[in-house]
């Protein structure tokens, strides 16, 4: 064997060399990529959110394990799931809508009521996004049970319903306070604007307390309120006549002046709701031993 021959022969091995190399890489390669998707597999069938695909026609292609689970459907049901089974208020249109939909913005989350193989409803949070494989269309799903998350929104909910209430009751309770002086007499004592609310609020307050307290004079002290027009001379008025009723008296005191002015230009009557400048002269006219509670203005 010459040299040429030898020189032939060593070139030869050299490239059967480099592509036994190149199929060592491309198996090794091949191997990682079948791990990687045995891995992605993995992951997937065993993730704690439900995982579905559903192709256009709404029928169910896979789902993962915990979408069995939340659904309550068995494994060997696969085959004739839909998508309504799963979400009734969903539409074949829907699903080719919201596939061109996904086209364009890539994924689209959405709150959904699923229901249970039993029947009953399962709040979750669905993340849809589109795929395209060999040719064929499909609508993947992460879906979220969020029952727990609806549930503690609820009490929240409902806990900061009773923190309104509660607020509002105290508010109540400050802006209008009934306040017994004796075994007869009460005190209004009344601060700030007084409106609608305000006015239907001081009317309750007057009528539960007299009622409860048996009371026989209630004394509604005005030296806070800054204005006085004619609703709230009305309520004065109506609040006066519902205490009658239940057999008491109202005396106003602290009535200041310019609002003495206004209520004489707005022509409203105040005859027959006895009157006193101040709440000192209201005390001592309606206490025993006092000038008396059964005059008119004082």
């Amino acid at each position: 064997m010459n040299i040429a021959t030898l020189q032939q022969r060593l070139h030869d091995l050299e490239r059967e060399n480099e592509q036994l190399r190149a199929r060592l890489a491309a198996a090794e390669q091949s191997e990682q990529q079948a791990e990687i998707l045995q891995l992605n597999r993995f992951t997937v069938e065993n993730a704690a959110d439900a995982i579905g695909w559903y192709d256009l026609s709404g029928k169910v292609i896979y789902f993962n394990k915990a979408a069995f689970v939340l659904y309550g459907y068995p494994p060997e049901a696969l085959e004739d799931l839909t998508a309504q089974d799963i979400d009734p208020d969903f539409s074949i249109e829907m699903l080719g809508s919201l596939a061109e939909r996904l086209k364009h913005e890539g994924s689209i989350l959405v709150e959904r009521i699923h229901r249970h193989r039993d029947g009953s409803a399962i709040p979750v949070e669905a993340t849809n996004s589109y795929l395209a494989f060999n040719g064929n269309e499909y609508i993947a799903v992460v879906i979220r049970d969020i029952r727990e998350r609806k549930r503690a929104e609820a009490e929240r909910e409902a806990l900061q319903q009773q923190i309104i209430s509660a607020q509002r009751e105290t508010l109540r309770e400050l802006s209008s306070p009934l306040i017994p002086i004796s075994d007869k007499v009460v005190i209004m004592p009344l601060i700030g604007t007084i409106d609608s609310m305000r006015a239907e609020q001081m009317m309750e307050t007057l009528l539960e307390g007299v009622a409860r307290l048996e009371a026989e004079l209630v004394i509604l002290d005005i030296t806070g309120v800054p204005v006085v027009d004619t609703q709230v001379a009305q309520a004065f008025i109506q609040s006066a006549q519902a205490v009658r009723l239940l057999g008491a008296q109202v005396m106003i005191t602290g009535i200041q002046p310019q609002i003495a002015q206004t209520l004489v230009h707005l022509g409203v009557d105040l005859r027959s709701i006895q009157t006193r400048g101040s709440l000192q002269d209201g005390i001592a006219a309606a206490l025993p031993g006092g000038r008396g509670a059964n005059g008119g203005t004082g």
